[in-house]
């Protein structure tokens, strides 16, 4: 009885998610491998520019690498970020300021890939000559499914490519450094900064840079240079830097030198941290007082051996 309660409350839970996260399609910024094995796309990522009024084409390939023929549907969706590790949620988008996809027409729209065939797909972005300037985004999706077989469907899968237009014009191009730290002690390394960027403009931006370490003696280390993603605007994008050094001891400072947009607007952040083996320490400390204790103790004993070293003993000489 226990049992059927608990099985039941399983897929009672399984089927709640569903509801709630079945109409969203979480990709990835940098990288939309879902791991699709009946299909591929690509290029995974279009960074795009143009002026108002403009239309922007381009292509997109579909291959289906399987044994097995399947049925793909294209259509469009916009895109949102989602957390501060470069997700994206593709849903329809009620806000028209950073929209794509009621832009954009592709052909075909439907059609079968046989296996091993590959297949292009046109796109084209009609922008409006009162299109407003800045970032718009949004993802051309291949939905996948096998042809029916015995009156039924298969399951339907998507993959996605992002488009990452920029409308020329007066666009607001702000980003700040919400948070540049490295903790404050480590007893040895590898150190990790915590980088974060928050998009507060109308655009997409892009940091470059890198992260310059001196030690205390003002002596520069190193300069580790930190991956360049995409921030979305009204978004918080987390990047991860590691220092790892064969030998590391005392106080180190970090300081961050970085810019980006087309006008390289500079950004800068600075941060201090410990290095320091308080275990190794603490072991060679023990042993010198140790050392230390000896020697007092044994003053008199090492003092006469220093003596009779130096002078020789008297009392042996005579007989």
């Amino acid at each position: 009885m226990i049992r059927e309660i608990k099985n039941s409350f399983i897929i009672f839970t399984f089927v709640l998610l569903v509801i709630i996260f079945g109409g969203n399609t979480v990709l990835a910024q940098d990288s939309l491998n879902l791991d699709i094995s009946a299909i591929s796309i690509s290029p995974l990522t279009f960074e795009l520019t143009a002026n108002p009024g403009e239309t922007v084409k381009n292509k997109i390939k579909i291959y289906n690498p399987s044994n097995q023929p399947v049925f793909i549907n294209m259509e469009v969706e916009d895109f949102t970020a989602v957390g501060e590790t470069g997700s994206v949620v593709v849903q329809e988008s009620d806000d028209e300021t950073y929209s794509l996809a009621r832009w954009v027409n592709l052909s075909p729209t439907e059609f079968t890939l046989s296996p091993n065939e590959r297949k292009i797909v046109d796109f084209t972005i009609n922008i409006p000559a009162d299109g407003e300037p800045g970032g718009h985004y949004g993802s051309i999706l291949a939905s996948v499914s096998p042809p029916e077989v015995s009156g039924g469907s298969g399951i339907a899968q998507k993959v996605g490519a992002l488009v990452l237009l920029s409308v020329a014009g007066e666009v607001n191009e702000k980003l700040i450094v919400k948070e540049f730290d490295a903790g404050k002690f480590y007893e040895k390394t590898p150190v990790d900064f915590l980088l974060r960027f928050e998009n507060l403009g109308s655009v997409h931006a892009r940091p470059r840079g890198f992260i310059s370490i001196t030690n205390m003696l003002g002596k520069k280390e190193i300069d580790i240079a930190f991956a360049q993603k995409n921030v979305l605007p009204n978004s918080i994008r987390k990047i991860d830097v590691r220092w790892d050094p064969p030998l590391a001891i005392g106080k180190y400072t970090a300081t961050l030198v970085a810019n980006y947009g087309v006008t390289n607007s500079p950004l800068s952040a600075v941060t201090s941290f410990w290095v320091f083996p308080w275990k190794m320490a603490l072991v060679i400390l023990v042993i010198l007082i140790v050392v230390i204790i000896i020697l007092v103790r044994s003053r008199k004993r090492l003092r006469l051996a220093f003596k009779v070293l130096l002078k020789g003993d008297r009392t042996i000489n005579k007989e």
